[in-house]
């Protein structure tokens, strides 16, 4: 019972740290608040508008996950391949050549993916 809780609690706090970069999506303007850089051009606007709407679905497919169990598979699943490739592009590029802020992301990246990966072997313990 109490694992069912601290896994549904995670999931729902990794989703709302996806959804909240949606905000790109509905006012580009504000990457430069999230991301520390300019969208110069129309082609990188849309590439990032883009990323934020898929990070949103990433967000409530892990809030869903949080009440409906039968779907916690695949969207931790989707989850943990979008942190990881995430995390290990940024170290490819050299993480000291990113901006403060990417590098916030990168951490908060690691932090939540731990949070993921403690939910699905919680929900595998409840299963």
């Amino acid at each position: 019972m109490l694992i069912d809780i601290v896994v549904r609690l995670l999931l729902v706090i990794v989703g709302a740290i996806h959804i909240w970069p949606g905000v790109v999506a509905l006012s580009p303007r504000r990457a430069g608040a999230f991301y520390g850089t300019r969208a110069a051009g129309t082609d990188l606007t849309l590439l990032l508008r883009h990323r934020a709407i898929l990070l949103a679905t990433v967000g409530v497919g892990l809030i869903v996950g949080a009440v409906v169990s039968s779907v916690r598979p695949v969207v931790t699943g989707a989850a943990v391949i979008s942190m990881t490739s995430f995390i290990v592009f940024a170290m490819l590029s050299g993480m000291s050549g990113l901006t403060a802020k990417s590098r916030r992301i990168v951490h908060v990246d690691l932090v939540a993916l731990a949070l993921v990966v403690v939910a699905a072997i919680g929900a595998a313990a409840t299963d």
